[in-house]
């Protein structure tokens, strides 16, 4: 799990708590098991400047119990998370849970269950709730459920109750201690799940729950009575599509009611879905998407709706190697007050058995936080190296076996690349402004590069395994013109990653990557007082996405999106103060490459591109402004400002094909969290500019290549709302403007299904300018954008 994703401190969903009750199927047995990890995190304060790395070691002890007949089952368990930082000892954490749960057979058809955990944990600091405190957050969290499971041939009941009981500690800051017994609350939950039979391979169902949460403190710090009670009510339908895939999907609406007057209620949609994939050849996938009211600290904010997705994918086709990837974005809309963040968060991770009971294994994990408030933003890398123990033997493990390497066929063998990018690099600058006050932005711009690639894999299974080397020439750079002139930019770059892939029935590759590069960024700062260029090779973690589909019996054609994470600058101001220049980069590469494992032929069909299609499409995108204007004394300003941010969206279009060519024209729309922002503390400007929704048209053209795989151009058009919010101290505006741009772009898609297809599609957007007209001045904004977009197309 990356160490950013958004959990609920609550009770699970009640229904949810029997259903994965009802599921559990486990033999009488006794287990144990440890794992040690040593690795290195570069923000482990999750800060956007000034960032602060250090080597972490993690141990994760775990003891199972179990015991069961026909009629009852009983399990146990005890496991704990040990942290110990190598520098910030005050990070270190041990954390522990003991669970106990059973379930009794009342009959055929009536079952009751039950169970409880108590904890000891502390907040990560990435927790929305974290209080910035000289140690983590610790609490203690006891929780207990209870159910009854009813099934007669048609229906089925789910009842449950469920209790959570959360005592946080108070933490020292370096200003005294920070209170946290108004935290202090319990919740309590009752509700139920009732489903109709209405085809062996569907049921439709009901599902209803009611909460309250009681705080131990009347009033919180902030004077704010913060219980409440609400309810949920969904409906959904259940439905079992093949062996291999089953999911749900239910949609509704939920509300919380606060005790105090002054907090905003919430009365919004509850949605979720659940799908479930499994392939007899070893690999599994799994999507969850859920809403959430959470609760929150944050003065005049009720709560936040947290609606979370995520998408993991695991392969395990040898008995000796597992691997996984896993992505997930949580969104928080916070309640009573203009606040909104987006977490990123991903993870790689490969488990290799040395014998039937030792294994080793790496993990790399990522995360990023968009935010609409100044400062907040932050992206984390973290990698480990792990080594791990249990009693039970590894399951169909036998001494000797191997992978089964193969490096004679595509994708496998020795390869050679050169791709063409296009990169948005975006720098946070937190630093003084004058006597007493902080200036906190963010800078950026695109630009092109050319990389040369080379390096070598190997495949077992579905499995693909590679190592490569690279060096990249040129990228973006931005610029600040002002009474204080700086500027960024990335000259060249080399460095290596570590590849792991799935091989697709054709012989095409869909893969991750994570490594290291060495860069040169180069920081021009010049003011009355201070003029100076500091040129720094930088050392940083990427992570990137990317698919390859053969051309020919030995070419291929790539096409990858990645992040790329830079060391912080800090630049004398020439006052005897300091600015720190944090920057990071997201850049699309695409091009060709040359392979010594050849394409093998297959008996199976070519995938058919044409027809009508609809489709989801996720991603992530950047927002570039070139920000002009006139300041006080006459001073003129051109100033480039950018940040990054996810979106999401759907899709429907027409193809048709004229032997290989494939042409057509689609419609799309898009929601996005991407936005820049500025603030000048105590007096100055604060204002930001934020992507919100687009709808657009296009033509695109393209070429098969193979059996599966489709590249294709495409130009269009795109009619976006950008939100721009202006204030100084004698006054403030909040404009939406519509504004049109030429979207052109392409991608690459591959056939995974019969009728289902993936493609990574990648576009720049120009629109026009606009004036912001305040305090009888006006500042001008021209805006592009920059998107990559990984969507999934069913052809009807």
């Amino acid at each position: 799990m990356a160490q950013t994703e958004i959990q609920s401190q609550e009770s699970e969903p009640v229904v949810e708590q029997v259903a994965e009750a009802e599921a559990s199927d486990a033999k009488v047995s006794f287990s144990a098991d440890l794992d040690g990890a040593v690795g290195y995190a570069d923000n482990i304060f999750a800060t956007q400047n000034s960032r602060i790395d250090d080597l972490v070691a993690v141990i994760r002890p775990r003891i199972n119990l179990s015991a069961q007949d026909s009629a009852y089952r009983v399990a146990a368990s005890a496991r704990g998370l040990i942290g110990r930082y190598e520098e910030n000892t005050s990070e270190n954490y041990e954390d522990w849970e003991l669970t106990l749960d059973g379930r009794l057979k009342l009959s055929d058809r009536a079952t009751i269950v039950g169970g409880g955990s108590y904890q000891w944990d502390h907040e990560n600091r990435s927790s929305p709730d974290d209080v910035n405190g000289t140690e983590p957050t610790q609490f203690e969290r006891a929780y207990g459920f209870a159910g009854l499971l009813l099934d007669t041939d048609d229906l089925s009941i789910r009842l449950a109750a469920t209790v959570a009981d959360l005592d946080f500690d108070d933490v020292p800051s370096i200003s005294g201690t920070i209170n946290n017994d108004d935290r202090d609350r319990v919740r309590y939950e009752l509700g139920g799940r009732f489903g109709y039979q209405a085809s062996p391979d569907t049921q439709p169902f009901l599902q209803i729950a009611y909460d309250e949460r009681d705080y131990s403190a009347r009033l919180d710090d902030f004077g704010f009575a913060r219980s409440s009670s609400g309810y949920t009510a969904t409906a959904g339908i259940r439905h079992r599509f093949s062996p291999r895939l089953s999911g749900e999907i239910f949609a509704g609406i939920m509300e919380q009611n606060f005790d105090d007057p002054s907090l905003e209620n919430v009365s919004t949609v509850d949605f979720g879905a659940l799908l479930n994939w499994s392939d007899p050849r070893g690999v599994s996938a799994n999507l969850r998407i859920d809403r959430t009211v959470e609760e929150t600290t944050l003065p005049g904010s009720s709560a936040y709706i947290l609606s979370t997705a995520r998408l993991s994918l695991q392969a395990a086709n040898t008995a000796r190697f597992s691997a996984g990837f896993g992505i997930s974005g949580s969104h928080l809309d916070y309640v009573g007050v203009s606040r909104s963040e987006f977490i990123l968060s991903s993870e790689i991770w490969s488990r290799f058995w040395l014998s039937p009971r030792i294994y080793i294994g790496a993990d790399y994990d990522f995360a990023e936080r968009t935010s609409n408030r100044a400062g907040f933003d932050f992206h984390e890398n973290r990698f480990f190296l792990r080594l791990g123990a249990q009693t039970g033997a590894r399951k169909g493990f036998a001494e000797g076996q191997g992978f089964n390497l193969s490096s004679g066929n595509a994708p496998a063998g020795a390869y050679g690349a050169l791709l063409l990018g296009h990169s948005t690099i975006v720098t946070a600058l937190d630093g003084p402004r004058g006597r007493d006050g902080a200036n906190t932005a963010d800078f950026g711009n695109d630009g092109a590069s050319l990389s040369a690639i080379g390096g070598y894999g190997v495949v077992s299974g579905q499995f693909y395994l590679g190592l490569e080397v690279e060096g990249t020439l040129d990228g973006a750079d931005w610029q600040h013109i002002a009474s204080r002139d700086f500027a960024v930019s990335k000259r060249h770059s080399f460095g290596g990653n570590a590849r792991l892939g799935i091989v697709t029935p054709h012989s095409d590759l869909l893969y991750t990557r994570f490594g290291l590069r060495w860069t040169k960024v180069r920081t021009d700062y010049s003011h009355a007082n201070s003029s100076i260029t500091i040129s720094d090779t930088m050392l940083g973690p990427g992570l990137g996405v990317g698919m390859e589909a053969g051309a020919g019996r030995r070419g291929f054609l790539r096409a990858e999106y990645g992040f790329q994470s830079y060391g912080d600058t800090d630049i004398p101001t020439g006052d005897g103060g300091f600015d720190n220049f944090s920057s990071k980069e997201s850049q699309f590469r695409v091009g060709i490459g040359f392979q010594t494992g050849e394409q093998q032929k297959t008996d199976l069909p070519p995938h058919n591109f044409a027809g009508p299609y609809i489709g989801v499409q996720v991603g992530h995108g950047s927002l570039i402004s070139e920000n002009s204007g006139i300041r006080s004394g006459g001073t003129p300003i051109v100033i480039d400002r950018a940040s990054g941010g996810p979106l999401a969206g759907l899709v429907a279009g027409l193809s048709a094909r004229a032997g290989r060519l494939i042409f057509g024209g689609e419609l799309e729309a898009d929601i996005s969290n991407i936005d820049w922002n500025i603030e000048r503390e105590p007096t100055g400007r604060i204002y930001s500019t934020e992507h919100e929704l687009s709808f657009g048209a296009a033509a695109r053209v393209g070429f098969q290549l193979g059996k599966a795989a489709h590249v294709y151009g495409r130009l269009g058009f795109a009619r976006t709302r950008f939100e721009t919010d202006y204030a100084t101290q004698a006054a403030s505006v909040r404009e939406i403007n519509w504004e049109t741009g030429l979207r052109a772009g392409g991608g690459i898609e591959l056939g995974i299904a019969a009728r289902t297809s993936l493609r990574f599609d990648y576009t720049h957007t120009d629109y026009g300018g606009f004036d912001v007209e305040i305090d009888a001045a006006s500042d001008g904004f021209e805006n592009s954008e920059n998107l990559f977009r990984i969507g999934v197309l069913f052809r009807l």
